[in-house]
């Protein structure tokens, strides 16, 4: 994949270890079906990427992330812009609120048209030597409810951490 040595530069800097593979897992998944890594571009230079699995059902933004230098330029906001216009359904977890980058952060998705779900929900391990994250889901364009919740708590479980 082109660019992908500077989009795992800003993954790695983006997520805590917890919460990302590591670089045999990411690129043992590069081929999925389902699994699709994008760069976002800003005037011809690679500034960020997303990251999503297409679950039928709905859209799973796993990972979305801008490097450090270009945030608050609006790159974030226009990439999730074009992701909503091509997806009728969007998932997506966020940290739970209790750090004021974790309050801004759900506030930026808010902004964007989704909705914080209060359902316990945590973020299987990758692998073995890392501990499970408990998270909220987001999703847009509704709120969900509780059994759509467990719907999409189940697929990803399944289909993306493989438990």
């Amino acid at each position: 994949m082109q660019n992908f040595d500077a989009i795992w530069k800003i993954y790695s800097d983006s997520f805590p270890k917890e919460e990302r593979r590591t670089l045999e897992q990411q690129i043992n998944i590069l081929n999925k079906n389902r699994y699709n890594l994008n760069p976002i571009y800003h005037e011809d230079m690679l500034v960020g990427f997303y990251a999503v699995w297409d679950l039928d059902t709905f859209l799973f933004i796993e990972h979305i992330a801008i490097d450090r230098k270009f945030r608050a330029k609006g790159c974030g906001s226009k990439a999730i812009k074009n992701i909503i216009h091509k997806f009728d359904k969007i998932i997506l977890e966020v940290e739970k609120p209790e750090t004021y980058e974790a309050k801004r952060r759900i506030e930026f998705y808010k902004r964007l048209g989704f909705h914080l779900n209060n359902y316990d929900y945590e973020q299987p391990a990758y692998d073995d030597n890392k501990e499970s994250v408990p998270l909220l889901i987001m999703s847009y364009p509704n709120k969900i409810n509780e059994n759509e919740f467990e719907n999409v708590k189940n697929k990803l479980y399944k289909m993306v951490y493989k438990v």
